[in-house]
């Protein structure tokens, strides 16, 4: 019988021994399971590691998350916005310009009818495009300037001539002629993108997801990290100097993270490991003493007058995360991983871009208030990443070590994307 260890229970990690059953030791370095997937509790506010939305659309997810958690989870409707020129507009912008300037609307209905006219299928194979290029041919000139530009250079920090367009395809969506139209004249569209809807748990926060896969995990080890992998030996060390053998390892830690511990790496692989790249999130909790700061569920803010690029409200999905009569706000600020902003001047800045939107006032009372700072908490796709995991995921699994999750297979994916993961890594290591 096979020995196989994992690395990791955040979902994908969950994922994958639950569908094992069997024959596998999972370790985690946290004292709780859940990744980036956990929930915390501050003076009666419940916050989430920023915003976690269960957004699915595959039957099996569907059917596997109502057995683990029969009526859990509340169906919501999204209501997202984007607050630019001193106004709200519905998400996504492309679809949404009513209530902007004239001005600026022609432009953006110009410069869309510009590019459908020029590729009317959408842009050129986003395998071979720049993200900037393809926000151009799709979306035009217009919606390039006023939204995409700027909130996609304010999130990823990078310049979006760097960062691929392979990762878009099922996250942002292109109308068509006639829905830009409708949204210019104010006339309801459908919903767009991958998440017009969303569930969340009715009760404790998103950390019931990865909880109720804990239940069925045998052979699970909190507060062990891994310090060291040897190839040769197919040993694992962790910082207790325990020491312990495998046929097979999933890791579902970020990559670099696993190339930087294991110590027979070939050359090559450790300096492709070196090109892949990441950015950072400060997320900002506020707990506040008024009910009702906002009806919405988030709100995107590309201008760059503001801190941060996106604003979301707990107690609107989720009303029992707050105390009666309070409201709740988690706030994003991305940053580059040798990047460091003091928390006072981050607390200080956030503050102050939320009373100029309008959502804090300057007499509100601030009942529970942190920062988590997420070291890793989004891939960048340059073209250094697709050359440098042509060699190290091939290598990896010539060594029975599968790499998995966001942050194994490197890439942009949801918390459906890792459930299914988990699932598909173990029934591959049932067939080998």
């Amino acid at each position: 019988m096979r020995e196989i260890i994992i690395i990791g229970a955040g979902l994908a990690g969950l994922s994958t021994a639950f569908h094992l059953g069997q024959n596998y030791q999972i370790f985690e370095k946290e004292s709780e399971v859940g990744g980036l997937c956990r929930s915390f509790e501050i003076n009666g506010f419940s916050f989430d590691y920023t915003g976690h939305l269960l957004h699915m659309r595959d039957p099996y997810t569907k059917d596997l998350v109502a057995r683990l958690l029969p009526d859990a989870f509340a169906s919501h409707s999204r209501r997202a916005y984007i607050y630019s020129q001193g106004t709200y507009t519905e998400y996504p912008f492309q679809a949404n310009t009513y209530g902007l300037s004239k001005e600026v609307i022609k432009e953006c209905i110009a410069g869309f009818v510009e590019a459908y006219l020029r590729f009317p299928n959408g842009s050129q194979s986003s395998e071979s495009l720049s993200f900037e290029d393809w926000i151009y041919q799709t979306f035009g000139a217009g919606i390039a300037k006023h939204f995409m530009i700027p909130y996609n250079q304010k999130l990823w920090r990078t310049p979006l001539k760097e960062i691929t367009a392979d990762w878009v395809s099922w996250s942002v969506p292109r109308p068509t002629l006639d829905e830009i139209l409708n949204g210019a004249l104010g006339i309801k569209n459908r919903a767009f993108g991958y998440n017009p809807s969303f569930l969340y748990p009715k009760q404790g926060g998103i950390c019931q997801l990865p909880q109720s896969f804990a239940k069925y995990i045998q052979n699970l080890h909190l507060k062990k990290k891994v310090v060291e992998i040897s190839l040769q030996q197919r040993t694992v060390c962790f910082d207790d100097n325990t020491v312990y053998s495998y046929d097979a390892l999933v890791s579902t830690m970020p990559l670099p993270s696993l190339l930087r511990i294991i110590r027979d790496l070939p050359e090559e692989i450790r300096k492709a490991g070196k090109t892949l790249r990441y950015l950072s999130v400060y997320d900002v909790n506020l707990g506040v003493k008024r009910p009702g700061i906002s009806d919405k569920h988030w709100i995107y803010f590309p201008e760059p007058q503001f801190p941060f690029y996106r604003v979301g409200f707990p107690m609107n999905y989720a009303p029992n995360t707050v105390p009666k009569g309070c409201s709740s706000i988690y706030v994003e600020v991305s940053h580059l991983p040798e990047e460091n902003i003091p928390a006072s001047r981050l607390m200080e800045d956030v503050m102050a871009g939320l009373i100029q939107c309008g959502i804090l006032r300057d007499d509100d009372e601030i009942l529970a208030s942190n920062i988590v700072d997420i070291p890793c908490a989004y891939v960048i796709h340059d073209r250094n990443r697709q050359e440098a995991l042509k060699l190290i995921h091939p290598y990896l699994e010539s060594q029975n070590i599968y790499a998995i999750g966001r942050y194994g297979r490197w890439e942009y994916s949801s918390m459906e994307q890792a459930i299914l993961s988990g699932r598909d890594m173990a029934l591959r290591l049932q067939r080998l």
